[in-house]
């Protein structure tokens, strides 16, 4: 029976018994390994540096341009088990293949000679996360096992040549051995806005939870579209996209302003209102105070609705609005992704909400409200 023992602290990433999903990439994404000899090469080499030693090897799948691996580092630290596995396979590909010439067979044209192997095959970086729980390796392997099938490449995940799918690894290893005991329940924030993402750490702070974002799963790679014609339904778009491709328990967030004066201008639009979807933050304020200044009437209403899906696909809302006026030009710094805070005053208050301490803005905001409700849920579900 194998176990790790113990998992060091987090200040020891990389070294024995911290998991890791890495993405490595070829250089400007050429697709070597559709040629099935190279893509046997680094098969064979990956399995090489496992027996050795260097990594416990939970699963693996190698496309045509890049390869996904879940792997626990065991004797060598991540970065050098990359450098040697990349290396080798740079190397045994340029020994075995040769020339541009060889590997242009299915490629339907010639692809660049590999001559400096460590320089050519690969993007000088590789990209990793730690997984922070079990539910969420179970979701990362799921993806690598998934890929091939959705790149077309097979019907059947037990068909494609070039994975771990029902080939021995250390899995059973890795699902023993890796616990987390200083972590809590993962929690996805279905957002790459990252001022909100900071308001809802914040807001959670204390609650025993490993919050994590899309920008800490590297292998979600697009982004949920918004068509609902409601804060709520937007809110539970967001909160699907994620949770059906982390298998995660995950949060999203639809909030926006309504401005008396513009009637439906805003609201669930907020972002994409006035400047434009791809305005900076610094476009989008801008538009909207020039506007401002031709109406009298400044009263507006933040709305937040957050959607949580838990750990059982179970879907909850909870929503929070705060009522106020907008003043004429922005009255502090803001956080990136949220310009409006710097020139929205909440009623019964002198200051915006951007000028708020941390307590004060999570118990008067609108996502505040909302949080806290969201808070309470989990609580109470848990005593």
């Amino acid at each position: 029976m194998y176990h790790l023992c113990m998992r060091p602290p987090r200040s020891y990433q990389g070294q024995d018994g911290t998991l890791f999903f890495v993405t490595t990439v070829t250089s400007n994404r050429i697709p070597y390994f559709q040629n099935a000899k190279c893509a046997r090469i680094a098969e064979e080499m990956i399995h090489w540096y496992n027996k050795r030693g260097d990594y416990w090897l939970g699963e693996y799948v190698i496309m045509p341009d890049h390869m996904h691996l879940l792997i626990c580092p065991h004797k060598r630290p991540l970065s050098y088990c990359m450098r040697n596995v990349k290396r080798t396979i740079s190397d045994k590909i340029h020994q075995t293949c040769g020339t541009g010439t060889s590997l242009s067979h299915r490629f339907g044209s010639t692809i660049p000679a590999v001559t400096n192997p460590q320089h050519t095959l690969w993007q000088s970086s590789f990209h990793d996360s730690i997984v922070h729980s079990a539910s969420e390796r179970e979701s990362i392997r799921h993806y690598i096992l998934e890929n091939p099938m959705k790149a077309r490449l097979c019907r059947y995940g037990q068909s494609y040549p070039f994975s771990s799918e029902g080939k021995t690894t250390d899995r059973d290893r890795i699902a023993a051995g890796c616990i987390y005991p200083d972590q809590g329940m993962p929690l996805i924030i279905g957002t790459t806005n990252a001022g909100k993402i900071v308001e809802i750490r914040e807001a959670l702070f204390g609650l025993h939870l490993e919050i994590l974002s899309p920008l800490d799963l590297h292998y979600i790679e697009n982004s949920p579209i918004e068509t609902g014609s409601t804060f709520a339904e937007n809110a539970l778009q967001k909160a699907r996209f994620y949770h059906e491709r982390s298998g995660l328990p995950t949060l999203a967030d639809d909030s926006g302003i309504i401005v008396e004066a513009l009637r439906d201008e805003l609201g669930i639009h907020t972002r994409r209102w006035g400047a434009g979807a791809d305005a900076s933050d610094e476009e989008w304020i801008a538009h909207f105070l020039k506007r401002m200044q031709e109406e009298g009437n400044k009263r507006a209403r933040f709305v937040c609705v957050l959607a949580y899906i838990d750990q059982n696909g179970k879907e909850h809302l909870f929503e929070g609005t705060c009522n106020g006026v907008t003043t004429e030009e922005l009255e502090v710094d803001y956080l990136p992704g949220l310009p409006i805070s710097a020139c929205f005053k909440p009623d019964g208050y002198d200051c915006v909400y951007s000028a708020m301490k941390i307590e004060q803005k999570n118990s008067t905001s609108h996502r505040g409200k909302a949080l806290l409700r969201f808070s309470e849920f989990l609580r109470k579900i848990k005593t």
